[in-house]
């Protein structure tokens, strides 16, 4: 009886003092990779631990900022500089708008960001349609994750934010202690004093004419305003059906078995191209 062939191993064993590739350092991307893409940072994750006291002091410490709502984060625009903070030059400060007072601006700001993830091969699709409406729990939980991201990657360089932030649009329009929305729905949401307002005793009624033409211009105009609404509130709808359906889109062409494919990268050029204006 012959001794049974011997094979060589098809991979062999390392030099001696080579770390073998399953215990070699990790490169960044691979580093990015298990700790901050989302399947990996799940809802039961110890980032989702942290809480709104924590993380408002972290951003206020990192950006030397004054906010005091997690929801002030929903313009976009600090998430961008907590980005400028882990990686210098991957995001163009000069695009970033602290001034966004509206939702459309708010998603610029959050399309910026998104563009940098991709950048970085961050697997990371940010909930743009959530967290523009400024609502808590959503801003709490991608606040938590960016959180998570950046004590997992940051190398300890110094980082001067208000020189970083003075390059970006809207920074004199900034309202201290957060963003413009907060601070507006905040001012909107107070009770309403009691008037101080006296009508004068007056048994004349020499201004009743005046006051009925004034009451009509009134009526008008709210049949104008009305109107107005309307019309925004279609232009709006059909604003978020298409930009979920490039959303959609966007998350097809960052799929594994896509996201190297011409037509991918065709397609993640004409999304992310915001046009001359925007680029000058």
């Amino acid at each position: 009886h012959h001794p049974p062939p011997t094979h060589p191993p098809s991979h062999p064993p390392p030099p001696h003092g080579t770390p073998h590739a399953a215990t070699r350092t990790r490169t960044l991307t691979e580093t990015m990779s298990e700790y901050v893409n989302e399947p990996a940072v799940g809802m039961m994750n110890e980032a989702y631990f942290k809480s709104r006291g924590e993380l408002i002091q972290w951003v206020n410490s990192l950006l030397n900022l004054n906010i005091n709502k997690v929801e002030q984060c929903c313009t976009g625009a600090i998430h961008c500089q907590i980005i400028d903070a882990l990686y210098p030059k991957k995001i163009k400060m000069s695009r970033v708008n602290f001034g966004a007072r509206y939702d459309h601006e708010y998603s610029v700001n959050f399309k910026i960001l998104q563009d940098a993830f991709t950048k970085l091969n961050v697997k990371k699709v940010v909930p743009i349609q959530r967290l523009v409406k400024g609502k808590y729990q959503d801003n709490l939980e991608f606040l938590q994750w960016m959180h998570q991201f950046f004590q997992c990657n940051y190398n300890g360089e110094t980082y001067n934010p208000e020189a970083r932030r003075a390059k970006s649009k809207g920074v004199n329009k900034m309202v201290k202690g957060g963003s413009q929305k907060e601070n507006n729905s905040s001012r909107m949401n107070r009770p309403k004093q009691a008037s101080t307002y006296r009508k004068p005793v007056s048994a004349r009624g020499r201004l009743g004419s005046k006051a009925s033409g004034d009451s009509k211009k009134i009526a008008e105009y709210k049949k104008k305003i009305e109107e107005y609404e309307r019309n925004m509130k279609i232009v709006l709808q059909e604003r978020d059906f298409y930009f979920q359906k490039v959303v959609e889109m966007e998350k097809i062409c960052l799929t594994p078995e896509f996201k190297d494919s011409v037509l991918s990268k065709e397609l993640c050029k004409i999304m992310y191209d915001e046009g001359e204006e925007m680029k000058a």
